[in-house]
């Protein structure tokens, strides 16, 4: 196709002016760890777009970009809707937000059709498909359900195709030169693509609309095939948002080695070469897995200059942590990661040191030992495991430490279960517990150390049993002793949530309900804990907002 620089605008479709060229390069999110190049930079100058989009534009996905997604374009009018429906993110909500290339008003998915052909400046453009929102949004401008209220109003923003490449300048105008799918404005494709998904008779229509992106008419395609709705909650949603400073670091993997059948290493560098900062025995890092979702993993050696060491287990039911790291992870391949956290740390007052590992928990505790031998201290270690080929690193301590180190197999015969009770029934003075493993062998270690003094027993989870869905949640009335005010926490929502909402700020960290950062202390009311962290003793008197409830209404201590 080869319009005339004399074309002009089609009757009944819009013109815009451009106001604004926007790129980007990949970069950290602010504290949200994923990699992103969402925060694009205004250009004073002319700006060459080739086949694939903006000359020094760059992707952090592959599916990002590309022939069909080549350039993205936003109406700069919904900025003063969506500050207005999110006031207190009123300060993001400013042209070039939603990581738009072209920044220009007065067009929008009600008034661009799928096929539109445009000139700007010296480049001709068509619209290819509609932006589908993801979960960048909400960490981009701070609010959790950011994603999911643009798709719902449609405000998303398009993509063009590039059929001439040229330069463009800020003050071109965006003039629709070509109209060829008038019944098709992106707003209808949008109807179908989140509205009416059951309608098949369109979703086979538009797997074979013309001038739609391959991957759209893919996507409908695979409806019909399928007569289901694809899953968008990954798309949508990466997890909570990071609350608090969090210092990320871009890195890669230096090492990848099989330890058993179901357990890797991995050893991890900054990206830079830089030293990674130093960390005491049973410190975990978080880890952005496939720039998405967040892991923790402990650090089961101390620190060296080689990097980091985790050790992983290939789960039979990983929601994408796990199953990635062992099926796609590759040598080099660049990630994000936290700097070291601690909330499972050895006892600085022990005499002794008792600790108990279920399967993949035994990782926490090779740092532990490497330390309490480098100090001198006493320590015994049970480890729980299926069968020998199961247990990670079992040789090297049995072989190393065949005194201190007793291994309980029970694959063969489970006879050979630890009688955690009899372990536990006495109550050596000077002595702390430390238990990592699977639920099961955590509420065991909790109920028979109920006797135990307070602080002396200690857990940590990464995996732990979730926290019961909102299926089974009810509401009820947080009370602030302090002051007496009333907070109503929803079946949907959790006290965490409520209390920032109120204006509280509470330190968090996994939510969900396994490291204890949010604890909030209570003086009156029932409360339904759900955590893998609080001793029976602490329940008394605290809870963990992120997950735990209350029956009817409770007194918090703030």
């Amino acid at each position: 196709m080869n319009l005339a620089s004399t074309d002009r605008n089609i009757a009944g479709a819009p013109v815009a002016r451009l106001d604004e060229i926007r790129t980007g390069s990949v970069t950290l999110l602010e504290n949200s760890g994923i990699r992103s190049a969402i925060l694009k930079q205004a250009r004073t100058d002319a700006q060459w777009i080739g086949p694939s989009g903006l000359q020094g534009d760059s992707h952090a996905e592959s599916f990002h970009g590309g022939a069909e997604k080549a350039i993205l374009q936003y109406d700069c009018d919904f900025y003063k809707i969506w500050a207005v429906e999110f006031p207190d993110s009123a300060e993001y909500f400013k042209p070039g937000g939603f990581g738009e290339n072209f920044v220009a008003a007065g067009m929008n998915e009600t008034t661009m059709c799928v096929g539109d052909v445009v000139r700007v400046g010296g480049t001709l453009l068509q619209v290819s498909e509609p932006r589908q929102p993801c979960f960048k949004l909400n960490h981009r401008f701070r609010q959790p359900n950011m994603s999911r209220r643009s798709q719902a109003t449609g405000r998303t923003g398009w993509m063009y195709r590039v059929l001439e490449p040229g330069f463009v300048r800020i003050g071109d105008m965006i003039e629709v030169v070509e109209r060829p799918l008038p019944e098709w404005p992106l707003a209808r494709v949008q109807h179908y693509l989140y509205q009416a998904v059951d309608d098949l008779d369109a979703a086979q229509m538009l797997s074979e609309l013309p001038l739609l992106s391959s991957s759209c008419r893919a996507l409908f395609a695979r409806r019909v095939e399928n007569a289901t709705t694809e899953d968008w909650e990954s798309r949508l949603s990466n997890g909570p948002l990071v609350s608090g400073p969090v210092t990320w670091f871009e890195a890669e993997i230096a090492e990848i080695r099989q330890e058993t059948e179901s357990v890797s290493t991995f050893r991890i560098v900054r990206a830079d070469g830089q030293p990674l900062p130093a960390f005491d025995a049973g410190a975990h890092i978080d880890l952005k897995i496939a720039n998405s979702i967040t892991r923790s993993y402990s650090l089961y050696r101390l620190p060296k200059h080689d990097g980091y060491h985790i050790a992983v287990h290939r789960s039979p039911t990983s929601r994408g942590g796990s199953s990635y790291l062992h099926d796609q992870a590759t040598v080099q391949e660049k990630l994000t990661i936290t700097e070291p956290k601690n909330f499972f740390p050895l006892a600085s007052g022990a005499s002794r040191h008792l600790m108990i590992a279920g399967g993949i928990g035994i990782t926490p505790f090779l740092a532990m030992i490497e330390q309490l031998e480098a100090d001198g201290r006493d320590w015994e270690l049970h480890y729980c495991a299926g069968s020998p080929q199961s247990a990670a690193f079992h040789a090297t301590l049995t072989s190393r430490f065949p005194s201190r180190v007793h291994m309980h197999f029970t694959e063969a015969d489970r006879s050979k279960r630890l009688d955690v009770s009899a372990l536990l029934r006495e109550v050596p003075e000077g002595t702390h517990v430390y238990c990592c493993g699977p639920a099961t062998l955590m509420d065991a270690v909790r109920a028979a150390s109920s006797n135990w003094p307070d602080g002396h027993v200690h857990f940590e989870s990464f995996g732990g049993k979730a926290a019961p869905g909102t299926a089974d949640c009810a509401p009820f009335t947080a009370v602030i002793a302090s002051t007496g005010t009333e907070i109503e926490v929803g079946p949907e929502s959790t006290l965490l949530e409520a209390l920032r909402a109120s204006g509280f700020q509470i330190a968090s960290s996994c939510e969900a309900g396994t490291c204890g950062t949010c604890r909030v202390n209570y003086v009156a009311g029932e409360v339904d804990h759900r955590d893998m962290v609080l001793s029976s003793r602490e329940k008394k008197t605290c809870l963990i907002s992120c997950v735990s409830r209350a029956t009817s209404r409770i007194t918090l201590a703030l």
